[in-house]
Parts: C-alpha cells; sequence; structure tokens
C-alpha cells in the first residue's frame, strides 16, 4: 500500500483548502519550519521510519482544524489520547480543550481546567519563539510506533500561567533555549490512520525551565511538589 501524503509531505494538510480552519484561515508553519531545519539535532534519511514519523501532520490538523470527520491523519471512530498514564481523551475532547491542554493537563504548575483552547495557545505563542518538535529515534514500527522526540523554542517572551487557588507562576523572558524530551506510542491501521497516542514525558519541566526568571510574587517552583511526594508519572 502507497504511504499516504500525510506522512511523506509534512505540510500536506496545510493544502486542505476546502476544510474548515480555525480563525478561518490555514496556519502560517514558514517560522517554525524554518527553525526546525536551522536547530534539529538528527537528519534522518529521507523514505526511513524517523522520517515518515517526523513528517505526520497530526500536529497541524489537531491545533488548527475545528472538525473531527476532516481530521485526517486520524480514524475518527477510533481515535484516544491520552499523557503519563491517566484518562482517555476523545477527539471530540482534545478539539475543545486545544493540544496544549490536553499535553499538559492539571499539574502543580499548569492548571489546564482553568484555561481554554484561545488562552493556552496564546499564552505559549506569546512566551516560545517556533515552538519546534522532532523525533530522536524511532523504536518500533507499524501497527505501534514507539519513537522519543524532543520539543524546542526560544523562552522569548513573559510566561503567565494560571496553577489554581488564584494563584499564577509568573517569569519573564530568559531569551534561552527550553527543551523537553518524551516518548510517543501511536497505533495505526493499514491506512497509517492514528487509532490511539499515549505520550510520556514531565510536563512542569518545560515550566520551570521558563520560570528562571520569576516575577515578584509569583509561584516559586521549587516550593510546588507533586501530592504526597509521588512520581507525576504515576496517577494513582
Amino acid at each position: 500500500m502507497s504511504l499516504p501524503d500525510f506522512m511523506t509531505n509534512p505540510n500536506a494538510v496545510l493544502e486542505d483548502k476546502d476544510h474548515e480552519w480555525r480563525y478561518n484561515r490555514i496556519p502560517d508553519y514558514t517560522k517554525v519550519n524554518a527553525t526546525y531545519e536551522e536547530e534539529k539535532t538528527k537528519e534522518h534519511p529521507e523514505g526511513s521510519l524517523e522520517s515518515l514519523v517526523s513528517n505526520l501532520n497530526w500536529e497541524k490538523e489537531m491545533s488548527y482544524k475545528l472538525r473531527a470527520d476532516q481530521i485526517r491523519t486520524i480514524n475518527q471512530e477510533k481515535y484516544r489520547f491520552s499523557v503519563n498514564g491517566k484518562g482517555w481523551q476523545t477527539i471530540e475532547e482534545m478539539l475543545q480543550v486545544g493540544t496544549y491542554n490536553a499535553l499538559i493537563g492539571d499539574t502543580e504548575l499548569y492548571k489546564a481546567s482553568e484555561m481554554d483552547f484561545s488562552e493556552s495557545h496564546k499564552l505559549f505563542k506569546r512566551a516560545l519563539r517556533a515552538f519546534s518538535w522532532e523525533v530522536i529515534e524511532v523504536y518500533s514500527g507499524p501497527p505501534t510506533v514507539a519513537f522519543k522526540w524532543r520539543h524546542w523554542g526560544l523562552h522569548s517572551g513573559d510566561l503567565s500561567v494560571k496553577v489554581g487557588e488564584g494563584k499564577k507562576l509568573e517569569a519573564h523572558a530568559t531569551n534561552e533555549v527550553v527543551e523537553v524530551y518524551g516518548v510517543t506510542v501511536a497505533r495505526v491501521n493499514d491506512k497509517f490512520e492514528i487509532e490511539e497516542l499515549e505520550t510520556f514525558y514531565d510536563p512542569s519541566d518545560m515550566l520551570r525551565q521558563m520560570a528562571k526568571n520569576r516575577k515578584e510574587g509569583s509561584v516559586n517552583p521549587d516550593d510546588v511538589v507533586a501530592p504526597s511526594g509521588k512520581c507525576p508519572f504515576n496517577p494513582k
């Protein structure tokens, strides 16, 4: 079976001009793509499994398409998503809360439940210049694709995050690169559509990096620990 365009062309879905896009326009990934080419740490051979996973257009669709039935990278009937072994989210839930809220959730340094889609996206777009993503290594091929990734961006804008109980984590820009690493396990069908995504990483690591220049009166991340001292990756 031939590969779908969303695995061979990293910008394939941006050509879906007849689909419904958030903000009534197709997003511009020019800056993100340029940063990726300039700052990526891996050069994967064309056609390799690493290259194909790198090309996957999932984020572009999940962040900017409005309708589940127009998202081509997933199987709409079976798709579900989870982070760090917590509860599964449906496609409709992800589209409602947004990719940042879905990926971070409610933690000690971020309260997704207190921010809507627009607020969360504006927060990170203002704080990080071109938040790029790359595949580091792929451990297994279809139908279960397990891979390690790196997400990075220059912290060039101030940070202001709701942490619950009316408190905020606020910090000035560090003008340093923020890097986050994680592992994702994707289960795909014979059309290479995603049916399940499980991601494992420490979302607080990113926020701690961005909190180096804390503003006066801000929550201090050093004073915040996981409840009962439990590991953030253990949902129990």
